[in-house]
């Protein structure tokens, strides 16, 4: 069984700047670790659920939380942690959402050489080093709120605003040459824009994410249970129909991030976390990785520093953050046999699958 909890967690609002990180931890382990680790750490002497939020701020919470974080199958056999920078998600989105769909409808597949990549870290990088801050604030608001409520305004807003930062004094031949993609996506807007109410929520992809990572390492297809969640239980079925997908197993994508359809894994339950340990620990692992992601100066920087300082939040590959140029100059050189968009739409016309 593979458990499954989120941290941080504020939907579609990418802009939110008291929680600039979503987390999302899974935890595999069979019914006999389960025992053994509710044993060892004295779960039942504890007598409550475990809630990293309430557990850090007391010494007695923070005992529990070492037993916990030291035990010997915590590691990464039966740990796995993804997190979003939802400040570049916000870019991320702007490429896929508006630049993808312009290049899509010309001809380019926007996703060979690591053009996306580039270009959504082109546009992060030169964002939050510009002078003019209330104006790319403006620039981010207004792309979430069109993207979030699609309208004749919100989409007016968004390219003037677009527009503004492009002439600003501040900005620079380089990133004005990177705006200048988005304009012309206008034409397409409607195409582009969706009024799904999670439409740029980020759980389901690095749920996605995780479970593929999962396969990678077992070869083994697994149950899953996910603590209540919003976003999981509207994209249920979607996620069952790529599991249910009537073709043979097939791996698509670009270097490391190969993957494979069908979506690798049998059940999958929505499950209340005071009746699944499994879950509370994934709350506890979640939760500690966004207390040690997110900048604070209150008096926990102390056991904030305690928290990254353990080797399982180290190194997460497992992200949507940021890109180092030497990911990026290895991600330009990947070719795929098999391209997951172009798979995933063959898949829909053959099918009449929705997979929007």
């Amino acid at each position: 069984m593979i458990y499954f909890d989120e941290a941080g967690y504020t939907g579609p609002d990418l802009t939110n700047n008291q929680q600039p990180y979503f987390t999302l931890a899974s935890i595999r382990m069979t019914d006999d670790e389960i025992i053994r680790v509710k044993q060892d750490i004295g779960y039942c002497e504890w007598g409550k659920e475990l809630h990293f939020k309430r557990m850090y701020k007391n010494p007695q919470g923070q005992k529990m939380l070492d037993k916990i974080f030291n035990h010997s199958l915590m590691n990464d056999n039966h740990v796995l942690l993804s997190f979003a920078n939802k400040r570049f998600c916000i870019y991320a989105h702007i490429v896929n959402v508006l630049i993808e769909t312009w290049y899509h409808n010309n001809g380019i597949n926007l996703y060979e050489k690591a053009m996306n990549l580039i270009l959504a870290n082109g546009l992060y990088y030169y964002s939050v080093s510009h002078p003019n801050k209330k104006l790319v604030e403006e620039f981010e608001n207004n792309f979430v709120i069109m993207v979030r409520e699609p309208s004749k305004k919100s989409v007016a807003n968004f390219y003037r605003t677009t527009d503004k930062l492009r002439k600003d004094a501040d900005t620079n031949e380089e990133f004005f040459y990177l705006l200048s993609e988005i304009p012309r996506t206008i034409q397409y807007i409607e195409e582009a824009l969706t009024n799904e109410k999670f439409y740029i929520d980020l759980t389901i992809p690095l749920f996605s994410l995780s479970i593929q990572e999962w396969y990678k390492k077992t070869g083994t297809k697994e149950d899953i249970l996910f603590d209540s969640s919003e976003p999981f239980y509207a994209n249920k079925k979607l996620l069952e129909h790529l599991r249910d997908m009537n073709v043979p197993e097939t791996v698509v994508g670009y270097g490391k991030g190969k993957h494979v359809y069908p979506l690798p894994v049998c059940n999958m339950e929505i499950a209340k976390s005071y009746e699944e340990f499994g879950i509370q620990l994934a709350d506890v692992f979640a939760s500690a990785l966004c207390f040690a992601l997110t900048p604070r100066e209150d008096k926990f920087v102390k056991y904030q520093d305690k928290i990254k300082s353990l080797p399982i939040f180290q190194n997460i590959k497992l992200n949507i953050a940021p890109s180092t140029n030497d990911f990026i100059e290895e991600r330009m050189k990947e070719t795929a046999e098999i391209d997951p968009l172009d798979f995933l739409c063959e898949y829909e016309y053959k099918y009449g699958m929705k997979l929007n």
